[in-house]
């Protein structure tokens, strides 16, 4: 399977201005997770809207082995599983009941949908729950729930966006876990900005900013881009402030010493600083060091 972002750009038109949340992407998916990785602003969420076929974008083409999805229609949208960043749900419904509505919406006959939510509780961890309130869930939990309703149509496209925010560290492992696991013969397309969701478990990472692509890679091959721009560095109290005030700085930790200190630069911040491996969080820190606005 193969999906082609093919120029595609989206411009918001506002009271007197236009904003254009992507500019002129191209991009190319096949099975498995990719990573789409951006600060707030950076055109993750109407990427993700616009592959989901809930939002048109203002030029360019999507593609479906080489079909465009607008001429597929239906038949493109019986292949997307949804899970949107805020999604509603029905508080009163149990998990099971929740679960076969949305499976009627979807065209599932009773005897395939019953086949199908006993499935996909099953995958994500809800069985014992079936009956509970989805009301009285955790956070995780609908999640959880939410990714069941997306994969009962059993998907060959799932979109989820930033789907672990919010959730306790022990729920978003899970949670990548789950995504992992069931993206043998799927595309996985995931939107964050917590570094840690995508770190090991997709095949690429796409970087946005400001709506334009800046880099689609291997998470290897990202980071041995920024191998030689990471330093570690301890200081005292007094060199604190003065070199927070003309470095990127990914961490600040106390120690006996005074503070050791993890520097983002393209040159030796200190004559005392020495390189050290570059992660992920310094790799965010690197492209998205400013704030951005929300969106």
């Amino acid at each position: 399977m193969n999906l082609t972002i093919d120029g595609v750009s989206k411009v918001f038109k506002e009271r007197h201005s236009e904003k254009k949340a992507l500019d002129k992407l191209n991009l190319e998916f096949s099975t498995g997770v990719y990573g789409i990785l951006g600060a707030n602003g950076s055109g993750k969420t109407t990427l993700m809207r616009i592959i989901a076929s809930v939002m048109k974008p203002t030029e360019g083409t999507i593609y479906l082995n080489g079909r465009d999805i607008a001429s597929l229609n239906h038949e493109y949208r019986a292949l997307i599983g949804y899970l949107p960043q805020h999604v509603g749900l029905y508080k009163n419904f149990s998990a099971e009941k929740l679960l076969h509505y949305i499976a009627a919406l979807k065209g599932l006959s009773k005897v395939d949908a019953k086949e199908k939510v006993d499935e996909t509780l099953e995958l994500v961890g809800l069985s014992r729950e079936r009956k509970q309130k989805v009301g009285k869930f955790s956070g995780g939990m609908k999640r959880r729930i939410g990714i069941a309703q997306a994969l009962l149509n059993d998907p060959k496209i799932l979109i989820v966006d930033e789907p672990t925010a919010g959730l306790d560290p022990k729920e978003r492992i899970r949670f990548r876990n789950l995504l992992s696991k069931i993206s043998a013969n799927r595309i996985v397309l995931l939107s964050t900005h917590i570094v840690s969701d995508i770190e090991f478990i997709a095949k690429e990472v796409l970087i946005l900013k400001e709506g334009k692509l800046i880099k689609k890679e291997s998470p290897n091959h990202l980071l041995s881009g920024i191998s030689q721009k990471v330093w570690s560095l301890t200081v005292e109290e007094e060199e604190l402030e003065k070199l927070q005030a003309g470095n990127r700085i990914g961490n600040i930790s106390r120690i006996q010493e005074g503070f050791q200190l993890r520097i983002i630069s393209e040159d030796k911040p200190h004559p005392d600083a020495v390189r050290v491996e570059p992660n992920l969080e310094d790799l965010y820190l690197y492209y998205f060091d400013e704030e951005e606005g929300t969106g």
